[in-house]
């Protein structure tokens, strides 16, 4: 379990920063269960469709896939914590505050 602390870690903050700018967590439960934090999550941003939300990211040099490709019927796209470096934090939330003054 310890080696797997640093996805959950990194999940967290990457998590927070979503949703500090407008952002919901798509699946945050497991039938009656709270979804743990790891490896990926999946977001979304109200008003706009999976792969319209993959592009839009992109255009602000965020990278995802979009949930309709995982057979998913929800709207929004999976975030994947494993790329994430301490130097990445500060600028993904960067992107993601303009994103959100942008929408």
């Amino acid at each position: 379990m310890d080696e797997t602390r640093e996805y959950e870690r990194r999940a967290r903050l990457m998590k927070k920063m979503f949703t500090d700018n407008g952002f919901h967590i798509v699946y945050d439960r497991d039938v009656d269960r709270e979804i743990g934090d790891g490896f990926f999550f999946s977001t979304g941003y109200h008003g706009i469709k999976s792969g319209e939300l993959m592009r839009e990211l992109m255009a602000y040099g965020i990278s995802s896939i979009s949930l309709a490709t995982t057979g998913s019927l929800q709207q929004g796209i999976r975030a994947c914590s494993s790329r994430m470096s301490e130097g990445k934090f500060a600028l993904m939330k960067e992107r993601l505050e303009l994103f959100k003054k942008e929408h």
